[in-house]
């Protein structure tokens, strides 16, 4: 597998000559390295992104064109995904289902913004009989993207193929912890023939090379998905020049169990919202539980019976629905915030510690029960296997909970009344509601946060418009 860095449409040899070892989460081995990316790497991609916006390759390109080359990359993003999703199973500790699910995902992601290429109108906005005003969509120039570990493909996708449709010139930073399976895209990038320079792919630390990518004087917009305090950096070190951001952060997303739902419906949205997806590790995780006395004592009890079930393991494992956390400070993390729930007075329902296979990284799924709404546990983003729950005796009770914390990410009502799902829906501060149901997605739908959850808009065509910049072109008539 290819382990060199991708700028200007070829995989170059190191120039700072360091690499970057990624281990197994499952075993602690090495899967394989990746070559670092600093100054000078840094300064080749930054300068063929911006050659290749100057020479406006992809704002002449046409719109046929342009869909051609998107929808070649997605039929070649599924023709890998069987050795894609094997090595990114290894190095990120999914599935490999899981994993070979990740790059079909973005090869639909592809596909549905290549059907978009040409049908991205202008406005025309009357303004009297003497004039003509027209708003078009333009980019904003070289877009730098920062890629989280846990979705590494998908996000890979998502962010380059809204930009590609706007016009920006891309350079984007795979996660350090799971970066070699981004770079199929490089290979495919090659084999079909991306003009140089559009797409550059740079490896290396957030901490070292992330922080000299935001920091390069030729950025011009900044994409981000990751924690809110590594957004508020980026935000610190881009203020002086007033750098056009889109972040999507954190989230402590909360469900609202009413007494008339579908219990069974609710525990197995549950499961399939905090321990099978990653291990937890997902910002729209169902991370909090908001259910009524009524019904509380039968959904914690089928909860908890169906949460004993849940096989640990490593990705490999067919069988595995609870895989590992990424690294050993991952393990910490999780661990740390289950001891501060503890000490808070919350109760542990099951699980609460970790688990021994080896040399991975696994922790039980935990429920805490009899949460306090202040404590650490339901007010910060764990990103791992554990959910806390929470009663309430009314609906504005309900609402109080859901919208007690700083995130906004998603949410979730599990009710058979629609009226009173979407009465709830309308008060819940959050960029994505499910109803009866947790992941309720697609491409062509959009997603972002409220609050402290970030800003921006990705999917659908509401991604497209986040991702550039609309400029007003005014004339009289004679």
């Amino acid at each position: 597998m290819e382990v060199r860095n991708f700028i200007n449409g070829r995989f170059i040899n190191s120039l700072s000559k360091k690499t970057i070892p990624v281990l197994n989460p499952a075993n602690q081995k090495i899967v394989g390295s990746i070559e670092e990316a600093l100054d000078d790497e840094i300064n080749l991609a930054y300068d063929a992104a911006r050659q290749a916006f100057d020479k406006r390759i992809l704002l002449d390109m046409n719109a046929q064109e342009k869909s051609r080359m998107m929808r070649a990359i997605a039929a070649k993003l599924r023709e890998k995904k069987d050795e894609g999703g094997k090595i990114l199973s290894q190095e990120n500790g999914k599935t490999v289902a899981q994993c070979i699910g990740e790059f079909e995902g973005a090869a639909n992601t592809f596909d549905f913004y290549a059907g978009l290429t040409d049908k991205i109108e202008h406005k025309l906005i009357p303004s009297g009989n003497d004039t003509q005003n027209s708003v078009v969509l333009e980019p904003f120039g070289i877009s730098l993207q920062i890629v989280p570990w846990n979705y590494p493909v998908s996000i890979f996708s998502g962010m380059v193929a809204q930009n590609l449709i706007v016009g920006n010139t891309i350079i984007i930073k795979p996660p350090e912890l799971c970066p070699i399976s981004s770079n199929f895209y490089g290979k495919i990038f090659e084999e079909v023939g991306v003009p140089e320079g559009l797409i550059n792919i740079v490896h290396g630390y957030g901490e070292v090379t992330g922080r000299k990518l935001v920091q390069h004087p030729e950025v011009d917009y900044i994409v981000f998905t990751g924690s809110p305090e590594v957004a508020s950096e980026i935000l610190k070190l881009t203020s002086d020049r007033i750098i056009p951001t889109h972040f999507e952060l954190g989230g402590k997303s909360a469900a609202i169990i009413y007494p008339d739902a579908n219990i069974d419906n609710a525990v197995d949205s549950t499961l399939k919202g905090i321990f099978r997806p990653n291990a937890g590790q997902i910002c729209v995780a169902m991370s909090r539980v908001i259910v009524h006395p009524k019904i509380k004592d039968e959904y914690m009890t089928k909860l908890i019976a169906k949460t004993k079930e849940l096989k640990i393991g490593p990705g490999e494992n067919e069988d595995s629905e609870v895989t590992p956390l990424i690294s050993p400070q991952q393990l910490k993390r999780v661990s740390n915030y289950v001891k501060s729930g503890i000490q808070s007075g919350a109760s542990v329902a099951i699980g609460g510690e970790e688990v021994e296979i080896g040399e991975g990284n696994f922790y039980q799924p935990t429920i805490f029960d009899n949460v306090k709404t202040d404590a650490t546990i339901a007010q910060e983003e764990i990103f791992g296997p554990v959910t806390t729950v929470f009663d309430f005796n009314d609906e504005e009770e309900a609402i109080q909970i859901a919208n007690s914390t700083k995130y906004g990410l998603a949410s979730g009502v599990f009710t058979a009344d629609d009226q009173k799902a979407k009465w709830t829906a309308d008060r819940i501060q959050a960029g994505i509601i499910w109803q009866n149901d947790w992941f309720v997605d697609g491409v062509n739908l959009p997603g972002g946060g409220y609050k402290r959850s970030g800003y921006g808009r990705d999917g659908g065509v509401d991604g497209i418009y986040s991702h550039g910049q609309t400029k007003r072109i005014s004339k009289r008539l004679y």
